[in-house]
């Protein structure tokens, strides 16, 4: 008897099918494939890989076509598979472990882990798991039902149970441009909506419909969908969780917190041995400002999972990310909060060892160590987690460094790579800025972009160039290629190059953010000189609060204060530079400064729902009560959150 039958059913898969036929090639004893009408190349391409072909006119049931490919199975196992999925040739031992010695039984099928690449493009960063029951017996009576998210049923023979195994399916069927490409979702709307009419959805029918619509960007009907899957028992069913999770999700994009705090102090506490119900916590916690419960949070979310991979458990229950990804990211920008540094770079540090792909967080560690260490110990600390022998490594550390304008990191890692010529247009304007390469920045001739971001971006690189060699006549040349909000900035730069002294400050705030980019930029090649003659010739209040905040979330500390000074002493403090203020006083326990500038913070926005608790815990007991009452009236959604009631 043949060992594992692989049963598909495609339509129009050419780009996706070779992959998936090729992941099976070594392992599948015979491959069944159900095609439902294509036009493409599909058919050749599993005729190329031997497999059984076999056409079916579809019927708007996906069951219909999975029982189908299985009736051709004449293997001892059967494992369904979509052509957007594939196995790991590298897991291969596990799958031959499994089929040589696991006894079939009448009544178990088997749910494996599908590993789901998401989003816009394929990034290790952008992954979570679902556990699907696809792999089972063959000749024990066993079949699909449900016309669509079809499931596994034994029939009248009985209930089936599901057994978790460890073996992997990878997924890449829902990025947005499969999704565009395939129609997919109106494909599966067309065949909930004749489920609804016919009056057959179950609980997990709602909550797969939810899936569909938040896929397809409907959060209020797939919240409604969802809410109508959680009302019944299904607690102790595989999908359960990926719902309550996936509810809770939209009820934080949807600001939602006191029905978030009912779900998880209800519902996700019976979970609390995974890491996603104290990492959820943290987030709540954290939203509503209560930072030190917050990060006691994330901590025991993180030693969870590091205690059940110890245990050889299940590290998550639904998303790898709450295991470690969130839970620390989250922790690095509480500590940056609390002014400690160095706890926030430890677990900065963590989460590159775990993840050095990752450019944010490489950027971000090596913008605030590039301000505090000398640049070879910076070079040091990356290549113990880099191997700079890999040109894509050495690519990637070289492109941070050129974004942040670090000169001896670019030298260093543009020394070990064999070539630049594959530098976008940017960042070979980038280079010959840091290499003060003059001539290379005058005579440079790709500026046509389309896009005003890409436009802005440019435009900056060329202003600090114009600014620093003397140029405006360049920048007025080149400014001209691009939207017209791009000749107000030149006039500004070209204005304070010439050393006029008239200034027009309502284009001086209006363009705030991208002046700020400016003087960062002059900042980081370290050209300090013309920084400073920058900002006190084109300062504003929008322009020092920027710069203020930049360097206090740098650790800066110093430097930020001096910009605060002067802010305070004009009363121009912004909503960021109060909030900074308020809780670098109450990190150094001044906490009638901290209230003051806390208190300064919700005048201006009274709604900052996250502001309160300190305010309100550091407050003298008549202002106490009257911050509570403030509260109360100006946050009434969120009064009735478990801890916040508590806390008032």
């Amino acid at each position: 008897m043949k060992r594992l039958s692989v049963c598909m059913i495609v339509k129009d898969e050419e780009e996706l099918l070779p992959r998936c036929l090729e992941s099976v090639t070594g392992i599948a004893d015979e491959i069944i494939i159900v095609d439902t009408g294509s036009t493409d190349r599909t058919k050749q391409i599993a005729a190329a890989y031997s497999a059984q072909l076999f056409d079916f006119t579809w019927i708007n049931d996906f069951s219909a076509a999975r029982n189908e490919s299985i009736r051709h199975a004449a293997g001892k196992w059967v494992l369904v598979l979509d052509a957007d999925e594939y196995l790991a040739k590298e897991e291969y031992d596990e799958w031959n472990q499994f089929l040589e010695n696991e006894e079939p039984q009448n009544h178990l099928a088997y749910t494996l882990p599908v590993i789901n690449f998401t989003g816009d493009r394929d990034s290790d960063d952008e992954i979570s798991t679902a556990p699907i029951t696809r792999l089972f017996p063959n000749f024990k009576g066993i079949f699909f039902e449900r016309p669509i998210h079809e499931q596994l049923t034994r029939g009248n023979q009985g209930e089936l149970y599901h057994k978790k195994v460890s073996m992997n399916i990878y997924h890449t069927g829902y990025q947005t441009k499969r999704l565009i490409e395939k129609n997919k979702h109106e494909r599966n709307m067309t065949i909930f909506n004749t489920m609804k009419k016919n009056d057959r959805m179950s609980e997990y029918d709602w909550f797969t419909l939810g899936n569909q619509y938040r896929y397809g960007k409907n959060v209020e009907e797939a919240i409604r969908c969802y809410e109508r899957a959680l009302v019944g028992d299904s607690s102790r069913l595989a999908w359960y969780p990926h719902c309550l999770i996936g509810l809770i999700s939209l009820y934080f994009q949807e600001n939602r917190l006191e029905l978030v705090d009912r779900l998880t102090t209800s519902k996700l506490v019976t979970f609390t041995d995974y890491a996603e119900y104290h990492a959820i916590k943290g987030i709540q916690y954290e939203t509503m400002g209560f930072f030190n419960q917050a990060e006691e949070c994330y901590l025991e979310a993180i030693r969870i999972a590091e205690q059940r991979a110890k245990k050889e458990q299940e590290i998550w229950l639904v998303d790898p990310m709450y295991s470690f990804e969130t839970p620390v990211q989250q922790l690095v920008g509480i500590y940056f909060r609390f002014n400690d540094s160095k706890q926030a770079i430890y677990w900065l540090s963590r989460l590159l060892q775990k993840n050095n792909k990752n450019p944010q967080v490489l950027l971000k560690l090596v913008e605030w160590l590039c301000q505090h260490e000398q640049q070879d110990e910076v070079i040091g600390f990356l290549n113990k987690i880099y191997d700079v022998t890999n040109i894509a490594d050495c690519e990637l550390l070289f492109k941070v460094s050129l974004v942040l304008g670090q000169g001896e990191l670019v030298r260093y890692y543009s020394s070990l790579m064999d070539t630049l010529d594959n530098l976008s247009p940017l960042d070979q304007l980038r280079y010959v800025i840091i290499m003060e390469d003059q001539e290379t920045w005058f005579n440079f001739s790709d500026w046509n972009q389309s896009e005003y971001e890409n436009q802005l971006q440019f435009w900056t690189q060329v202003a600090v160039g114009a600014i620093k060699w003397n140029q405006p006549d360049k920048l007025e040349e080149i400014s001209k290629k691009y939207n017209k909000n791009i000749g107000d900035l030149t006039t500004i730069i070209v204005s304070f190059i010439q050393g006029n002294s008239e200034k027009n400050d309502e284009l001086l705030i209006k363009y705030a953010d991208t002046l700020f980019s400016v003087a960062k930029q002059l900042f980081l090649i370290k050209d300090y000189e013309l920084f400073d003659k920058f900002i006190q010739q084109l300062k504003t209040p929008e322009l020092i609060n920027r710069l203020a905040n930049y360097f206090f979330n740098l650790g800066l500390t110093e430097m930020a204060m001096n910009y605060y000074s002067a802010l305070l002493n004009g009363q121009q403090l912004d909503l960021t530079s109060l909030v900074n203020l308020g809780m670098y006083h109450a990190n150094q326990n001044y906490y009638e400064d901290a209230v003051e500038f806390l208190g300064e913070a919700v005048k201006q926005e009274p709604g900052s729902k996250h502001l309160y608790y300190s305010l309100i815990k550091y407050a003298d007991k008549e202002a106490k009560s009257i911050y509570i009452n403030q509260f109360k009236a100006e946050c009434p959604d969120y009064i009735n959150i478990s801890f916040v009631k508590e806390f008032l």
